[in-house]
């Protein structure tokens, strides 16, 4: 059974943790969710309280470790050196990825470094001052590291989990109820040609 570790703080975005572990959640057979943070309780910026399922240092232990977004709630996580002392992270042998703003924390723990990566469309700038150099697309796979930018991105996200823990058609399966009806086979061609895509770019020596 494998484990994914979804990372919150106070401040965090709503839609990108809800819909995260919404997704996830409906797998019951192949991954167990865990939800990290640095209390017993954190408040999403809609006012939102989520328990947690443990410390953040259990995401050393963890097969998948994701981080969420917030405009207010990550610059303060940074500032935390509880949060970020926390977190001691293995690219080789987990899987890291990140929804839009969630990318500064893994820039911040120097795991972007001579990486291609994305962040939300509006924190472009902002990153770029961090020493980052975002592409304005979805998804931006590296080895085990993934960035998204822009909430609903999680879909690739979660996608590109899913493929990599289990298969493609695992991936299917968790996104199966969630596509508008009707429209199943172009979600699908977007979904699969995207991830292709972006495991087709190679990394730059």
């Amino acid at each position: 059974m494998k484990t994914i570790a979804i990372v919150i703080f106070d401040e965090f975005t709503d839609i990108d943790y809800f819909l995260m572990r919404d997704i996830f959640g409906r797998e019951k057979q192949a991954w167990t969710v865990k939800v990290l943070g640095t209390k017993p309780v954190h408040v999403s910026v809609l006012g939102q309280e989520v328990k947690t399922d443990g410390p953040l240092s259990e995401a050393a232990d963890a097969d998948a470790v994701l981080f969420t977004s917030g405009q207010k709630g990550i610059p303060a996580a940074l500032a935390d050196p509880a949060f970020t002392g926390a977190l001691q992270l293995n690219p080789e042998k987990q899987l890291l990825g990140s929804v839009c703003a969630g990318s500064f924390i893994l820039h911040k723990l120097g795991l972007l470094t001579g990486l291609r990566s994305t962040t939300h469309p509006d924190a472009m700038a902002r990153f770029r001052a961090e020493g980052a150099e975002p592409e304005n697309t979805p998804i931006v796979i590296a080895g085990n590291i993934a960035t998204a930018g822009g909430c609903l991105s999680a879909i690739y996200l979660t996608g590109w989990v899913a493929q990599r823990l289990c298969d493609d058609n695992k991936r299917r399966d968790i996104h199966r109820q969630l596509i508008p009806g009707g429209q199943e086979a172009l979600f699908e061609e977007l979904i699969s040609q995207t991830l292709a895509e972006s495991y087709a770019i190679p990394e730059t020596p």
